[in-house]
């Protein structure tokens, strides 16, 4: 069953929407984000885990990622307790899935957060979920064959994306579940095939 119309939530997430969307303009850029960064080999300070995703190379990686989840929070308004769920559990589980890859690496950006909504949307937006899931493979795809370096020669980490994908497609499937249960039990989301 694929949602057709979903109601947005009584609450409206938008103002919630905007200040995930500006956080990684208001964290650490810089030199000042390298005691913030997530390192893998660094246990000990734990809240590292907590604030990678938020701190930023420079001005220009918080800007792009800025924009990246404004876009994507304005197409997924009608999504926004998913989105602000992520916002909330992704970052630092994009972090954690790093000890899962086979050569861990520090990083800092939303952009793990990116593919995350990115994904969600296009498993929960019908209307485009065929373009929006190709579109996002084959990104994740290129960066894989072809790895591009940020800010200060820093590689772009990519399992920091694919990680974040990942986790986007499994909140999307337990919101879609929770929608359909919902929609079957006479709740306000309007669900058919």
């Amino acid at each position: 069953m694929a949602p057709q119309e979903l109601k947005p939530g009584s609450i409206d997430g938008w103002p919630w929407l905007l200040v995930v969307v500006m956080l990684p303009l208001a964290a650490p850029w810089g030199a000042a984000a390298l005691s913030w960064r997530f390192e893998p080999w660094n246990a000990a300070e734990w809240w590292r885990l907590l604030s990678g995703g938020w701190v930023h190379a420079d001005a220009r990686h918080a800007c792009l990622n800025s924009a990246a989840l404004a876009l994507l929070a304005w197409l997924g308004r009608d999504r926004a307790p998913l989105l602000l769920t992520l916002a909330l559990a992704a970052p630092p589980a994009i972090a954690a899935m790093q000890w899962l890859w086979p050569a861990p690496q520090a990083f800092v950006g939303a952009s793990g957060l990116v593919y995350c909504w990115w994904a969600a949307l296009a498993l929960t937006q019908p209307r485009w979920r065929g373009l929006w899931l190709a579109v996002l493979l084959g990104r994740l795809a290129w960066q894989s064959l072809f790895p591009l370096s940020w800010s200060g020669g820093e590689p772009v980490l990519v399992s920091a994306h694919w990680s974040g994908a990942a986790l986007g497609l499994l909140a999307a499937c337990g919101w879609l579940q929770l929608w359909t249960r919902r929609g079957t039990r006479g709740a306000t989301a309007h669900i058919s095939s």
